[in-house]
């Protein structure tokens, strides 16, 4: 590893929290013994925000598991390594009726400790929770190659998870309930004719319709929230196919705009409001050319049928 780590000059250096194999039936199951939290500066306003988040960070991990992590600085914020003492949640009962809770637990700890204030697009998995390397250089900083610098160190002391679980399961129940409510809204707005599978017909289509105009609106008002609360993929997926969908349109006109940071926003917006994208007929009347570029669309592809 360290000889990899040479031959790449130290700039990028990573390696996963958790151990890459496989148990039972080819599932991943691994106690979520590691919280990885990210502070970055994208998050915050100013650096001033930055320090208060990690400060009220630091606060919490002590106030609520008595923990006094690694810290590292990056050059683009702070990465925060918090070892625990944990079992695999998905062999206790309590948690039989919730899906993939330890991976969850992962993400939940991440933005508990953190009040919410953690990078939204950093979602913590047990196959890339990729922690940097002190004294490598992170090419993806603000300033070019910046050193990642230790700021706290570990104490060694790995407090019990079972200081976090109460709250964790509360929250898993809560949100199940939040699922129930999303799914009724769903069929109440778009029912079965418009609505099948997790599937909206003329969404999709839009994905595949490069566009010249409109692009700001039908990213924060169609596909951020049908990708993350109709179709249900992930953040990093969902910001990969919008990215990829806005290629496509400076095909047909090409935009001196970086959408990143538009992307994100309206990404966090569908996960924080539980947003649904607008109705067809409300698409009608706020943009006709776009409403009518899927109407043809729709009726090419039934003249032609199934390839």
């Amino acid at each position: 590893m360290i000889h990899e780590f040479k031959m790449s000059n130290n700039i990028d250096c990573r390696v996963n929290a958790f151990p890459s194999f496989t148990d039972y039936k080819g599932i991943h199951r691994y106690p979520p013994n590691f919280i990885f939290a990210d502070l970055d500066i994208s998050t915050f306003s100013d650096l001033q925000s930055l320090e208060g988040a990690l400060q009220t960070t630091l606060k919490l991990i002590r106030n609520r598991i008595n923990g006094f992590p690694t810290v590292l600085c990056t050059g683009n914020g702070y990465h925060i390594y918090q070892p625990l003492e944990a079992v695999i949640l998905e062999e206790f009962t309590q948690f039989e009726e919730f899906e993939k809770p330890s991976l969850k637990f992962l993400r939940f700890a991440e933005s508990m400790l953190t009040a919410g204030q953690s990078d939204r697009s950093h979602y913590p998995s047990f196959k890339s929770s990729m922690i940097r390397i002190p004294g490598s250089y992170n090419s993806k900083s603000s300033k070019t190659n910046s050193e990642v610098k230790i700021f706290q160190k570990w104490d060694g002391y790995r407090p019990s998870i079972n200081l976090l679980l109460g709250t964790f399961h509360a929250f898993l129940v809560d949100q199940k309930i939040k699922e129930m409510k999303l799914k009724k809204r769903i069929e109440k707005r778009y029912g079965k004719a418009g609505y099948h599978n997790n599937v909206i017909p003329w969404i999709e289509s839009l994905l595949e319709i490069p566009i010249d105009d409109y692009r700001k609106n039908a990213i924060g008002l169609i596909l951020a929230p049908y990708l993350i609360n109709i179709r249900q993929i992930s953040y990093d997926e969902a910001f990969l196919l919008i990215s990829e969908w806005l290629d496509k349109c400076n095909l047909v006109r090409t935009l001196d705009t970086d959408f990143s940071f538009r992307i994100k926003y309206c990404l966090n917006t569908a996960v924080r409001k539980n947003q649904l994208p607008i109705r067809l007929s409300t698409l009608k009347k706020m943009n006709k050319e776009l409403y009518n570029l899927l109407a043809q669309k729709k009726h090419e592809s039934k003249a032609t049928g199934p390839n």
